[in-house]
């Protein structure tokens, strides 16, 4: 994998599965290559079709081939799992560039929990 440095704008969410009984989700997304460096969005609330327009930098590294997105309904000292996507970065390294909607797949992959609207660049160092 090559180095360099992994601009990531999370655009916005559609279709969200609702997991709140009254209202809507306040949906807000941790983005991250490894797990203790998470990055997030600010919660969007009361909404299943949220827009974020938020722009993130990772520094990619050697062995770093997956993005992962968890999407979450934050409650009250609590979050609910909204659903998580992730891409593998040989599509973003191969153009330099991704624009796509990744899809919030269930449990067994059957159904969706939603899309959330990916735009990703890549800069070799």
């Amino acid at each position: 994998m090559p180095k360099g440095t992994l601009e990531v704008t999370i655009v916005e969410g559609r279709r969200f599965k609702d997991n709140d009984t009254v209202g809507q989700s306040d949906p807000f997304i941790e983005l991250y290559l490894h797990k203790k460096y998470k990055q997030r969005t600010a919660t969007v609330s009361n909404t299943n079709d949220p827009v974020w327009n938020e722009r993130f930098t990772f520094n990619i590294d050697e062995g770093e081939d997956t993005i992962h997105f968890d999407v979450y309904d934050e409650d009250v000292g609590d979050k609910d799992s909204i659903g998580s996507g992730k891409v593998k970065l040989k599509n973003v390294f191969d153009d330099g560039k991704f624009d796509e909607w990744v899809k919030l797949p269930a449990h067994l992959g059957i159904s969706v929990h939603g899309e959330i609207h990916v735009i990703m660049n890549f800069q070799p160092s």
